[in-house]
């Protein structure tokens, strides 16, 4: 008996503690942050985060603050975020997002700061909160009509930068230690 406890507190302790590895969508919001585990110095991982800002800046990736080593925070675009059908038209958005990512030894931590929308040809800007998404819900709990797009959309969105960033990161460290 004792040693079913022990296990079910080591379960729980480990479920409480864990961290996400991919960002969610739920009523409550967006995942807030994900933990990459990353081979390498905080100093290297900084390094070649900034190059790959550097790589991506023609698609309008900036810099807006760092800490030299331990943290960058970008802006950035992501055009045709979202898409629908309008009057037989194809109508799209533009995503402008910003990120944070922290550094330490072996792992860097991706934060989703902020997500505004642009529709394309337009000149207004929709901000949305990511820490509540109760606005595309109906009242029992199903995502509305004509939203279905929206959480494969914010999910990809911020899980493709990451993984872009590792790539990018990945390629960096082969050509390093050719």
């Amino acid at each position: 008996m004792k040693l079913k406890a022990f296990v079910l507190m080591t379960f729980i302790t480990i479920a409480t503690f864990a961290q996400e590895t991919e960002f969610k969508f739920s009523k409550a919001g967006l995942t807030d942050f994900i933990v990459t585990n990353y081979d390498g110095s905080a100093k290297d991982n900084y390094k070649r985060a900034l190059a790959w800002v550097n790589e991506n800046s023609k698609k309008g990736y900036t810099i807006t603050s760092s800490s030299e080593n331990e943290s960058l925070t970008i802006q950035g675009n992501k055009e045709n975020f979202l898409c629908s059908k309008a009057g037989g038209t194809n109508v799209c958005t533009t995503g402008i997002f910003t990120i944070e990512i922290t550094f330490k030894d072996g792992k860097f931590k991706f934060d989703a700061l902020s997500l505004s929308e642009k529709p394309n040809n337009a000149t207004t800007i929709t901000a949305h909160n990511l820490d509540d998404f109760s606005e595309y819900y109906d009242k029992d709990g199903s995502l509305k009509k004509y939203k279905d797009d929206v959480p494969a959309a914010y999910e990809s969105l911020f899980n493709d930068l990451n993984k872009s960033l590792i790539a990018f990161m990945d390629k960096k460290k082969k050509a390093e230690n050719w």
